[in-house]
């Protein structure tokens, strides 16, 4: 896969499917790589172009190296799609990655086409700080092993690990080989971030997924950005809880692709 040198750091992405296709980036979730993306790449590439980048600190992506914002995750988005020529793309973000499609909304949306918010929010509260900066001390102190089985439970629905366990084992994979600093310094990003007072002036398509078992970030929490993003439609995929794009997958490109189909020109 390819890599490139974009605002001073080493980036890795993935790019396939048609060339003269529209152009969809997926950008992943905190502690995971873009080969969480693998059943919609797999799945949309015979129909679109798709960019899946590993984002700063994250797979083969070279970390960051000093404290940065979540409007450099889109800086470093739009500096990739100028360096591959691409004047406007379909963005769907999860977690982390959904994080900076609000920066890229608000900041930079004449490169985007559409956005898909999933399974994130644009202020993380109080409690979700507290827990994610004592987990990331224990990571420190003893990597990333320590925590990964957490982490994975409160993401995924109750039963997933037995009931997908090479799935499961691959996630895991790209939790526990990601530096453990990579995902302190975007966990520092996170908790500075406040893009929920802005979510009116959102003027893009918008499509927001929700699992229906997610804790992390709930349906209903949710809920408040397909009320107040104008025109924002929403779908909650069903026995799925914060990666539906995995546990859920096929039900997840159907919703992602029938969106992407609603749109003019696609």
């Amino acid at each position: 896969m390819p890599r490139i040198s974009l605002n001073g750091i080493d980036h890795h992405f993935r790019l396939e499917g048609p060339e003269d296709a529209p152009v969809l980036t997926f950008a992943h979730a905190q502690g995971f790589t873009l080969e969480s993306w693998s059943a919609q790449t797999t799945y949309l590439s015979k129909r679109y172009r798709v960019l899946a980048p590993d984002l700063r600190g994250h797979g083969d992506t070279a970390m960051a190296g000093e404290p940065y914002r979540i409007e450099d995750i889109a800086l470093d988005i739009v500096a990739l799609l100028d360096a591959l020529s691409v004047e406007r793309t379909h963005y769907i973000g999860a977690s982390l990655g959904g994080m900076a499609g609000f920066a890229l909304a608000r900041d930079h949306a004449e490169r985007l086409r559409s956005v898909a918010f999933v399974t994130t929010q644009g202020i993380l509260p109080q409690s979700s700080i507290d827990g994610q900066r004592a987990a990331t001390a224990i990571m420190r102190k003893d990597g990333a092993e320590a925590r990964a089985d957490a982490v994975l439970e409160r993401y995924l629905r109750k039963g997933y690990r037995e009931a997908q366990p090479e799935r499961y084992a691959e996630l895991r994979r790209q939790f526990t080989t990601n530096p453990v600093e990579g995902y302190a310094e975007a966990g520092d990003a996170i908790f500075a971030m406040n893009f929920d007072p802005g979510i009116g002036q959102i003027d893009l398509p918008v499509m927001v997924i929700a699992g229906s078992d997610d804790i992390a970030t709930t349906p209903e929490r949710m809920t408040m950005y397909r009320n107040g993003i104008p025109g924002a439609k929403m779908d909650v995929i069903a026995n799925a809880g914060h990666m539906p794009y995995v546990e859920e997958a096929d039900r997840f490109n159907t919703v992602l692709a029938g969106f992407l189909e609603s749109l003019p020109g696609n």
